[in-house]
């Protein structure tokens, strides 16, 4: 589980990010980026559109977390990122989610 101190919450920092980050594209979700932050901090947006069972999208989004989680210790402390979710992740394994994560991760540079 990741700390509260990590959770992206408030709308305006979504925003933020949204505004002045930088978009990358995996075939399972985007990465809205945004580096030179104080701290780090992750969010998960999934919409309506990828389920409209509350189940489904919170599975996704404990997955994600627990994917993101085992890359922590390796990620970069000045980064927000947020992590958009594509209809493909629904019915994924843990261990797909993490490659896809730990590949992204690498890609973008913040591990």
């Amino acid at each position: 589980m990741l700390s509260k101190d990590d959770i992206l919450k408030k709308r305006a920092d979504f925003q933020l990010i949204k505004e002045k980050g930088r978009l990358y594209q995996s075939p399972l979700f985007g990465l809205l980026v945004l580096k030179k932050r104080a701290d780090r901090k992750i969010g998960f947006l999934i919409s309506k559109k990828v389920s409209k069972r509350a189940v489904d999208r919170n599975r996704i989004r404990r997955l994600l977390a627990e994917s993101v989680r085992v890359n922590l210790k390796n990620m970069k402390n000045e980064v927000w990122v947020v992590f958009l979710v594509k209809k493909r992740m629904l019915g994924m394994k843990f261990e797909e989610t993490e490659k896809e994560v730990g590949k992204m991760m690498k890609i973008v540079g913040i591990i």
